[in-house]
């Protein structure tokens, strides 16, 4: 789907007034996946003001509809942007260039665009995983409470996670990994931060990108988890 059927969805009419209401109604809905157990939300990892209050992997949805391109420019059209979520991280089918949430959700985005253009957002992606020296643990905790508790919780306790799918920060980590500071729970944290669900890594985490989140607040982030156990940087 084009940015030029996105945009003349939205002005087409009246008609595309009830469209954009289901399509910010399914924003925040697990059901835009037709997975049972998806647990997550399109607000789950983006906001849609032009100005950003959390600490989230994704972007704001503000002017998405009219980027030239998505994912860094890896993709094309919006529907395959959107896809990469359903698919990737919602545990759904693709959308088909028909469905009518998918549609709704394009007008959605349609009017959160202002502008008629605006640039492809970077996306860059750490792939070479080495330590990050350990930061502020008083800043920790507020990125930890604008964007990792929004699924994870509470540290250690899990309280407010998104659901029982999401890992408890840093004890699973620990229980399975231990305190190797090469193998271990630290480096596992690490890499589930900038890889996700990439890499080989498993589960369905999105990946924090440079952009979405710098080394000096992971290590801050990195800094809380250590009154919770994780293992201080070597």
């Amino acid at each position: 789907m084009t940015r030029a059927f996105v945009v003349a969805l939205l002005v087409a009419g009246c008609g595309a007034q009830p469209a954009a209401d289901y399509g910010r109604a399914l924003f925040s809905d697990t059901s835009v996946s037709t997975a049972a157990s998806n647990p997550f939300k399109c607000s789950t990892c983006h906001e849609v003001g032009a100005m950003t209050t959390k600490t989230l992997p994704g972007y704001t949805m503000y002017d998405a509809a009219v980027r030239p391109a998505w994912w860094g420019g890896t993709v094309t059209t919006l529907l395959d942007a959107t896809n990469q979520c359903v698919v990737q991280f919602m545990r759904g089918k693709a959308l088909a260039d028909d469905d009518e949430k998918g549609r709704a959700i394009f007008v959605y985005l349609g009017s959160l665009a202002p502008d008629p253009s605006a640039d492809t957002k970077p996306l860059t992606v750490t792939q070479n995983i080495v330590d990050v020296p350990s930061g502020d643990a008083t800043r920790g905790k507020m990125w930890w409470d604008q964007g990792c508790g929004n699924c994870h919780g509470a540290p250690h306790t899990g309280d407010g996670r998104i659901s029982d799918v999401a890992s408890l920060v840093p004890d699973d980590s620990l229980a399975a990994h231990g305190t190797d500071p090469k193998t271990g729970a630290r480096p596992v944290v690490i890499e589930k931060v900038r890889h996700g669900k990439f890499f080989n890594v498993g589960g369905n985490m999105p990946l924090f990108s440079l952009e979405a989140l710098s080394d000096a607040q992971l290590g801050d982030i990195l800094a809380y988890l250590e009154g919770f156990g994780l293992p201080p940087s070597q």
